[in-house]
C-alpha cells in the first residue's frame, strides 16, 4: 500500500510577527514596572536621606530647648550657706540679685533663675551667624567667659542652650536630678559627654558652619563636656532661628512680664542693649532647617529636577514671609526640603512683683 508522507508544519510570517509583538509588549511592561519600582525606591531613599537627619536634629533641639534654663530648686546652693536654691531664689537682698524684677523705669535688667545662680550664663543665647568661645570654657574660665557673636550669616545661625544636668551634691536626697550616667544619658551633653569636674551645667551649642563647594554640609553640636564640635545631621544647608519675646510689664499698670508676646525677632534684636529683658525674656524659639540629599549618594530619583526646579530657603522678608525659592545651581540634581518647628521654653519664665 502507498503511504502518503506527512507535510512539515511551521509558522507563517504573520504569526511570527504577532508573537514577536506580544513578546515585546510583555518585555516593555516588565521593564516599565521595574523602572517605576526602582524609581519609587530611590524616591523613598531620597526622602529618608532628607527626613532622618533633619528629624534627628529637630528632636535634639526640642529636647534641649524644653530643658533650657532648668535649675533644680531642691538642690543645694553652695554660694548661700548650702540652702536649697528655692530658698535662695526669693531671699531678701539687693534688687540686682533677685529673680523677681520690676520692668521699666530704672529697674535693673531681668535675669532668669539660671543666671541668678550661674553668673553670665543665660538659658539660651543665639547669634545670627557664628559664635565665639567654646561651651566648655564658658563653665571653667574664671570669671565666666563672655558670650559673643562672630561673623554674621543670613542662613547659618548658632544656638547655645544651657541647663542644670546633674546635682551639686548627690547626698542631697530631695534632688530632682540624678548623677551623670552614660547608660541612661542623664546629665550628658549632646555628644554624650559628662560635665567638667565640679560643674553641674550642660551647655550645648548647635550650628551649621559653611563648607567648601561640593562638600557635605553638616549640622554640628559642641557640648560642655569637652572642646570640639561633631556633626549630628548631614545635608543641613540652612539653619535659621527667630525668637519670641515676652512683652515687658508696665510699671504704671503692674502686669507680670510675660503676660503678652511680641513678634518674632532675630538674635541681634534680643541682644540689643535697649531691650531690658534680653535672653531672659525669650519664651519660644522658631527653628527653620533646609536639608538636601547628600552629594555622595548620587543624583536624586528621575523627575526630581522637573518636579522641584527651585529649592526652598529659611530667609524671610520684612513681613516674616519666607523669601521666594532659589534657582538650582547648574548640575545640582539634589532633592530639598524645609522643616520648621516652634518650641516653647518651659524653664525661663520670669515675673514682675506685685
Amino acid at each position: 500500500m502507498h503511504t502518503p508522507s506527512k507535510r512539515q508544519q511551521g509558522l507563517s510570517l504573520i504569526e511570527l510577527l504577532i508573537s514577536i509583538t506580544i513578546g515585546l509588549v510583555i518585555l516593555i511592561a516588565v521593564a516599565t514596572a521595574y523602572l517605576n519600582t526602582t524609581n519609587m525606591t530611590r524616591q523613598r531613599e531620597n526622602l529618608a536621606e532628607l527626613d532622618d537627619p533633619a528629624h534627628n536634629a529637630v528632636r535634639m533641639l526640642k529636647h534641649d530647648l524644653t530643658l533650657a534654663g532648668y535649675v533644680d530648686m531642691f538642690d543645694l546652693n553652695p554660694i548661700n550657706a548650702n540652702n536649697a536654691r528655692a530658698a535662695s531664689l526669693f531671699a531678701p537682698g539687693p534688687q540686682s540679685n533677685m529673680y523677681i524684677r520690676a520692668v521699666g523705669g530704672t529697674a535693673p535688667a531681668i535675669v532668669s533663675p539660671i543666671s541668678r545662680f550661674f553668673d553670665g550664663l543665660a538659658p539660651i543665647f543665639g547669634c545670627d551667624g557664628a559664635m565665639t568661645s567654646a561651651p566648655n570654657t564658658i563653665l571653667t574660665s574664671p570669671p565666666p567667659a563672655a558670650m559673643a557673636c562672630g561673623t554674621a550669616s543670613a542662613t547659618r545661625h548658632t544656638l547655645q542652650i544651657a541647663y542644670q544636668g546633674v546635682p551639686a551634691s548627690a547626698a542631697n536626697l530631695p534632688n530632682s536630678l540624678q548623677p551623670a550616667n552614660a547608660a541612661t544619658g542623664d546629665g550628658l551633653d549632646c555628644l554624650q559627654q559628662t560635665p567638667p569636674a565640679g560643674q553641674v551645667m550642660v551647655v550645648n551649642r548647635y550650628s551649621a558652619p559653611a563648607v567648601a563647594a561640593g562638600a557635605v554640609s553638616q549640622m554640628n553640636c559642641e557640648g560642655s563636656g569637652a572642646a570640639g564640635a561633631q556633626p549630628i545631621a548631614s545635608g543641613v544647608e540652612e539653619f535659621v532661628l527667630r525668637y519670641q519675646l515676652a512683652a515687658p510689664g508696665d510699671p504704671l499698670n503692674p502686669t507680670a512680664a510675660g503676660g503678652g508676646q511680641q513678634r518674632y525677632v532675630n538674635a541681634a534684636a534680643v541682644s540689643d542693649v535697649a531691650n531690658p529683658q534680653g535672653w531672659a525674656g525669650v519664651t519660644a524659639v522658631e527653628i527653620c532647617i533646609v536639608s538636601a540629599t547628600p552629594v555622595t549618594s548620587g543624583a536624586a530619583a528621575q523627575g526630581t529636577v522637573a518636579l522641584q526646579p527651585t529649592r526652598p530657603t529659611c530667609t524671610r522678608n520684612a513681613d516674616g514671609v519666607f523669601d521666594a525659592n532659589l534657582a538650582r545651581a547648574a548640575g545640582d540634581n539634589r532633592l530639598w526640603k524645609r522643616y520648621t518647628a516652634v518650641v516653647s521654653l518651659r524653664n525661663t519664665v520670669f515675673a514682675t512683683p506685685f
